[in-house]
């Protein structure tokens, strides 16, 4: 079985509202965006990334809290955002676990 596995902490730079799937089941879009400095080659180089952080079911339950701005620990899995167009090439990352973090 391949494996697919993604760890991110970042700000809650957009925070939409619950939708419902066509199944009922709950789901909210956040925009997480990354800042941090990483190794490339032994050389320190900065790094920054937005991407799309679905929550589903029950997961919707625990975004109530959030705000915008505030900073979160996402683990889940990455996902095509969709099967057309553009969005056959932009990642989304489907939140399996969330956590909020100290702000610094």
């Amino acid at each position: 079985m391949e494996s697919n596995y993604c760890e991110l902490t970042g700000v809650i730079a957009t925070l939409e509202k619950v939708a419902l799937t066509p199944a009922g089941v709950p789901r909210q879009r956040l925009w997480l965006e990354h800042r941090s400095r990483q190794l490339e080659d032994g050389h320190p180089r900065e790094v920054q990334a937005r991407i799309a952080v679905i929550l589903a079911g029950g997961m919707t339950r625990q975004a109530q809290s959030l705000k915008e701005g505030q900073r979160i620990k996402v683990t889940g899995c990455l996902s095509r955002a969709g099967y057309k167009g553009d969005a056959r090439d932009r990642l989304q990352l489907i939140a399996q676990t969330l956590d909020t973090l100290n702000q610094d």
